[in-house]
């Protein structure tokens, strides 16, 4: 007996030892990918949680078939920037940008065809509400609408002359775009009429986007977020807490979305009523942000920079600024789990702080901080989607300070 509690303490002090020696490359909620390019990305689309679209400036699109990993170019036949790119399903893609090219290929991208648009405006942003409903908006208040599956296409009047930057449709009569000047048009006949909603805000608008028939988001130059619940017909000021332009807005449901733009993404969890900053490495501007799932997501811009992350974008998020009485490592919640935990810490100085997590040989599986931050409490939201079912241990380590939870992935 003595002999087995000699063992045990032993094996224990050499688990706890291989806890504080190893390293590995810190993680956060977004990394940033090699896209295999410097050019300017401008739209990106995930027409599953493994493929994934981007397009950018001289004709480029690039596809990942492992999440936004990897990627490779596509021959699109033309030069021309493409401004925006979206998907009717996982074969028939849409891209449209300079000088009003609209391209789409019918198998995922291995053939293009360049259809006839009825313009030569230049389009920013395309969407399709179904198979066969889409529309492209642009510079000088063009507006081009399709009916079937992007075979032929109208020009429509929006009884504007200035730059659109977004379209969204809710259904394939009920449709919205957004502009410069804080404009923001709706239809509800398929586009044959629009008219000007009351924003009461004057910065560009460069996006917009709706969870359904009457909630909807748009964001724009200088921080701007805006937000109804009446399908436009009133519009409220969000807090969005910066005031970087943004320029793309998503959402992964009804209620959790998110937006991109110059050094930031930002995310809503309560339908846009407020926005978190998430902290990313970059601060160069990002134009455009797509999401397959609740989880996994891409964000593109500028210098060929590509985004991507498998959490939602959680990183490390401080839910206080008031300095706590001690260094501490608090129990995650909920334990057992599956598939996510959080996973909260409290810190009463500034200090380095190391938080990983191991398997129960004392394996290093993940490292989810190393980097130094400011007193106060701390949380994050560890994902076991990619582990197998067992106990794991968190490690929070600081120079003078070294707590161990225990935590149960029971899938």
């Amino acid at each position: 007996m003595k002999n087995q509690f000699l063992l045990s303490t032993i094996s224990f002090f050499i688990f706890i030892n291989v806890l504080a020696n190893s390293e590995v490359l810190a993680q956060n909620g977004w990394q940033q990918q090699t896209s295999g390019t410097t050019s300017t990305l401008l739209g990106v689309v995930m027409t599953d949680q493994n493929t994934a679209y981007t397009c950018g400036i001289n004709g480029i699109v690039l596809k990942s078939t492992n999440g936004g990993i990897n990627w490779f170019a596509l021959t699109t036949g033309t030069n021309r920037f493409l401004r925006s790119i979206t998907y009717v399903n996982s074969e028939n893609i849409f891209a449209a940008g300079e000088l009003g090219i609209i391209i789409k290929t019918t198998n995922s991208g291995v053939n293009w065809m360049t259809l006839n648009s009825g313009t030569n405006n230049t389009f920013v942003n395309i969407h399709f509400s179904d198979s066969q409903n889409g529309a492209a908006v642009g510079l000088n208040g063009t507006i081009a609408r399709t009916n079937n599956a992007g075979d032929t296409w109208q020009v429509q009047q929006s009884g504007v002359n200035v730059e659109l930057t977004g379209v969204f449709f809710t259904d394939a009569a009920t449709g919205y775009a957004s502009g410069f000047g804080g404009l923001l048009l709706k239809t509800t006949n398929n586009g044959v009429n629009w008219n000007q909603l009351t924003t009461n805000v004057t910065n560009d608008m460069r996006a917009v986007y709706f969870t359904d028939g009457n909630n909807g988001i748009a964001c724009g130059i200088g921080g701007r977020v805006i937000r109804t619940t009446d399908a436009g017909a009133t519009w409220s000021n969000i807090t969005s807490g910066t005031t970087s332009g943004l320029y793309s807005v998503n959402f992964s449901d009804n209620s959790t979305g998110y937006i991109c733009g110059t050094g930031r993404i930002l995310k809503t969890t309560n339908n846009g009523l407020n926005w978190q900053n998430q902290p990313i490495s970059i601060t160069s501007d990002l134009y455009s942000i797509d999401f397959s799932d609740e989880l996994n997501g891409l964000a593109v811009g500028q210098n060929g920079v590509i985004l991507k992350t498998i959490s939602g974008g959680i990183g490390i998020i401080q839910i206080s600024n008031e300095v706590p009485v001690k260094f501490a490592l608090h129990q995650n919640y909920p334990n057992p789990f599956n598939p996510s935990t959080k996973i909260k810490f409290d810190i009463v100085k500034p200090v380095n702080v190391k938080l990983n997590i191991y398997d129960v040989s004392g394996k290093l599986v993940e490292k989810i901080l190393d980097k130094k931050l400011q007193a106060g409490t701390y949380e994050t939201i560890w994902f076991g989607n990619e582990h197998t079912s067992g106990v794991y241990f968190c490690k929070f380590q600081t120079y003078e300070n070294i707590h161990i939870i225990k935590l149960i992935l029971l899938k």
